[in-house]
């Protein structure tokens, strides 16, 4: 699945493509290679060492029994950087995209490969177990963007429960014995609230045709 619902990367190794992404299964082979959290590396200051071990993984997820001493010898001086920008492609698809307000860079760029949300691997199990409820084997096979989207997903649900809940109490407030002077509105009593639509400048052309569904007042008086 993660495969079908990541952006294809494809990588040559053994003389056939591999669409590589780096699913969680994929991220605890970093960690074991390397000894380091693999959520939270970053691509761009890799030495030669850990990018072999990033290029094993991700083509043994793949499907391709790479060992570490092919990744190395996969990993010459002329082939390096169309390696390292593949890797960093495939490693942008799988894991969240950026918030709002957050220009996206380069596939090249150093920001582009900075972990987004300092975010442990053994954090990230934990909350897939017991917030999304996902089973070992769902979890390794999905990559962090895909537990993302559903994280997401669970989040947008509870806001409209909340929401159901506020426009009850607001009602409730607003219509009490001893109702506030300013009404209460239902987002005041959500503890997950929407995010705010971005301001933007209204043009002319909007400000006629608003004006232009309005009821002409002499034709009434007709």
């Amino acid at each position: 699945m993660a495969r079908r619902l990541t952006t294809p990367v494809e990588l040559s190794a053994g003389g056939e493509r591999w669409i590589i992404a780096f699913t969680h299964r994929a991220l605890l082979d970093i960690e074991s290679m390397t000894g380091l959290d693999a959520m939270q590396i970053n691509l761009s200051r890799l030495s030669a060492r850990l990018l072999r071990a990033v290029l094993a993984a991700a083509l043994r997820e793949a499907g391709y029994p790479c060992a570490l001493s092919e990744a190395g010898r996969m990993l010459a001086p002329a082939a390096l950087p169309v390696v390292r920008k593949t890797l960093i492609e495939a490693w942008l698809a799988s894991m969240p995209a950026p918030g709002p307000g957050i220009p996206d860079e380069e596939p090249d760029a150093e920001a582009a490969t900075e972990p987004p949300v300092r975010l442990s691997t053994l954090t990230a199990w934990a909350r897939a177990r017991y917030i999304l409820r996902l089973s070992d084997e769902d979890w390794l096979g999905m990559t962090p963007r895909m537990v993302h989207a559903l994280n997401q997903q669970r989040l947008e649900d509870m806001q409209w429960q909340e929401l159901m809940m506020g426009v009850l109490c607001a009602h409730t407030v607003n219509h009490s014995f001893r109702a506030p002077k300013d009404p209460r509105l239902p987002y005041s009593y959500m503890i997950h609230r929407f995010p705010e639509p971005p301001a933007r400048t209204l043009c002319g052309e909007e400000i006629m045709n608003v004006f232009a569904t309005l009821p002409n007042p002499k034709q009434r008086l007709n």
